[in-house]
């Protein structure tokens, strides 16, 4: 049987710690048996259409690429793929599909990271 546990990764002592901009942050950790899992399944939604434009600026790919090593070039980790991801899933549908050269992508201003995934992080999990 699968438990919620109620807690983040970074609270249980039996688990490394992460960095910030990992996508498992946001998750609140499950219990099955005798191993932690997460709900990969819950959706991370920006609404672009309301976001502030000074927000976001567009890269172009010059080759194809996967989405970690466009995370690595424009914020020096790969861990933000899912970002850069949720911003342009209107233009390729799969996490797991190269993103092909010439697409041009709209991205975060890295200035502006911390702001919006702490938002991400205090919508998908309300102080009760």
């Amino acid at each position: 049987m699968t438990e919620p546990l109620g807690i983040f990764q970074k609270d249980i002592d039996d688990l490394p710690a992460l960095d910030p901009g990992r996508f498992e942050n946001i998750f609140r950790i499950y219990n099955k048996g005798d191993k932690y899992i997460y709900n990969i399944l819950k959706r991370v939604n920006i609404d672009l259409s309301s976001a502030d434009p000074e927000t976001f600026t567009t890269s172009t790919l010059r080759s194809e690429a996967p989405w970690t090593l466009i995370s690595h070039q424009l914020y020096g980790t790969m861990d933000l793929w899912w970002l850069i991801y949720i911003c342009n899933k209107d233009i390729i549908s799969s996490p797991v599909q190269l993103v092909p050269g010439g697409t041009p992508l709209k991205v975060i201003k890295a200035y502006k990271l911390r702001t919006l995934i702490n938002e991400i992080e205090s919508d998908l999990n309300p102080k009760v």
